[in-house]
């Protein structure tokens, strides 16, 4: 599962004009207050000097670029447009002027007249750092990716260390799907500021997508460590363990997500899986149900919670959230196996005999070169005591899954109630091959040498199911009762 952090697209760069010469006409009184504001950080008060002193000096580039500037500082671009493009016709060139007038025409939507400002101050200045960042900027908000990237480059050749450089570079590869190369940009502003928090998520997320937990997980914990009530690095961090089994401390970081952020889907939804790990299933099927309350219609927690609904016994509860799972899966995509292969089971262990065969046969129809399928179809025709049926069916399943251990067991014990005891060991040793610690398989050996008299054999064989399962009682009780006259029970 992802846990992606996101970070600001665009960072405006606002480049501030130099202080020029004044024209002596106008009254340096005004300017020179609306310099000292704006260096105060009063945004109002020095848009109202400049434009006292624009009052005075109506045409003055200067003037004109200042009030422009800082009138796009307070959000109001129509003012900052309309002043910086009188400033640019009367200048004799400023790259800066072009830079900020690109800023306010990106602003207002206006990306054709952006970028031709931008390309105009690069003209004027190619290796200006503000105008290649804002245009790559541009470039990736339109998704020129290709643009985006040479101008991000392009910038960083002028300012490597730049930190919000490398982190929209880095976003802007994410979102091209460039998952290695972003992660070396964040890598690269995370030296620069290792304490960005942003940053630290950001790695940790794209460390997961790549399969990295570990580092994932270094990523995270640094986040933390510098503010410890980040419910995305909780989220992610707890991810990230879970994905390498340390599930206690999964669940403490994910409860710290769910409690910062209880309408959190993703927060909830693993921490349900999480706890279904640990078989806390009551615990993880309150965490899917909240997880549903954001989301209803999410197929993969309908399909948990009834799994997890499934492990507690609770059939007739699961085989209701199977349906739902079933019935929430859009129409025109893939449709979900396991919903129906789960439904089916339900039914069966709900004891609803004729329902579930219904369903083994319907899944079979949708599914039919699903293995898991087949099988469960086999199965339910074995149990209803149809053997030609299943005999069929398991022969299908090992031409799909050629190694399919409990198909080979299953035919086996067709073959056995045949009597045909010869071939019968042919399928449990070929399911043996495929998992010598089928215990089932082991057993059904043993009674198939014992029906043969080969009473050494079978008792060889149930020792050994015994020494993996000591509990396994068939095989206890076959080993108890041998007797050169009598049969072993299969199972």
């Amino acid at each position: 599962m992802k846990v992606c952090a996101s970070l600001a697209v665009v960072i405006l760069v606002m480049a501030l004009i130099a202080s020029v010469s004044y024209a002596q006409q106008s009254s340096p009184d005004d300017f020179q207050r609306g310099l000292t504001l704006y260096e105060a950080g009063d945004f109002a008060g020095a848009k109202a000097a400049f434009e006292a002193a624009l009052g005075l000096v109506p045409n003055d580039p200067v003037v004109l670029a200042w009030c422009g500037t800082v009138s796009l500082q307070l959000g109001d671009a129509k003012r900052a447009i309309e002043c910086l493009e009188q400033a640019a016709n009367r200048s004799e060139g400023s790259h800066v002027i072009y830079n900020n007038l690109g800023n306010a025409y990106a602003e207002v939507g206006k990306s054709e007249q952006a970028e031709q400002s931008y390309r105009r101050a690069l003209e004027i200045t190619p290796d200006y750092f503000d105008a290649h960042y804002n245009l790559a900027n541009l470039m990736a908000r339109q998704g020129n990716f290709v643009v985006a990237f040479n101008e991000y480059n392009r910038a960083l050749e002028v300012s490597p260390n730049d930190p919000e450089a490398h982190i929209n570079f880095g976003y802007a590869l994410q979102r091209a799907g460039e998952t290695a190369k972003a992660t070396r940009e964040y890598e690269a502003a995370r030296k620069i500021q290792p304490k960005n928090t942003a940053v630290l998520s950001t790695l940790g997320s794209l460390y997961l997508q790549s399969g990295d937990n570990q580092a994932a997980v270094e990523a995270y914990q640094a986040a933390l460590a510098v503010d410890a009530n980040l419910a995305d690095a909780h989220l992610g961090l707890g991810t990230a363990l879970y994905n390498v089994q340390r599930y206690t401390e999964a669940v403490s970081h994910l409860q710290q997500a769910t409690q910062a952020a209880p309408d959190d889907f993703v927060a909830q939804y693993n921490l349900g899986l999480v706890l279904a790990a640990q078989q806390q299933y009551e615990q993880a099927e309150a965490a899917y149900k909240q997880a549903l309350a954001v989301w209803p219609a999410n197929v993969n927690c309908l399909i948990n919670l009834g799994w997890v609904q499934f492990q507690q016994g609770r059939y007739d509860e699961a085989s209701t959230t199977f349906q739902q799972a079933i019935q929430c899966q859009p129409r025109g995509q893939p449709q979900r196996e396991v919903a129906y292969l789960n439904l089916a089971w339900s039914l069966t262990k709900a004891g609803k005999v004729d329902q579930a065969f219904e369903q083994w046969q319907a899944v079979a129809k949708r599914f039919p070169d699903s293995s898991q399928v087949r099988l469960g179809l086999a199965n339910a025709y074995y149990d209803r005591g149809s053997k030609s049926e299943a005999l069929a069916e398991y022969l299908q399943v090992l031409k799909l899954e050629p190694g399919s251990a409990e198909a080979h067991n299953n035919i086996g014990l067709i073959f056995l109630d045949r009597q045909d005891v010869t071939e019968a060991i042919v399928h449990f040793k070929a399911a043996l091959q495929t998992d010598p610690q089928y215990v089932y398989a082991i057993n059904n050996l043993g009674a198939a040498y014992q029906r043969q008299g080969k009473l050494d054999e079978a008792r060889e064989q149930y020792q050994r199911a015994l020494q993996i399962n000591p509990n396994y009682q068939p095989a206890k009780e076959n080993i108890e009762q041998l007797q050169p006259s009598e049969e072993s029970e299969p199972s």
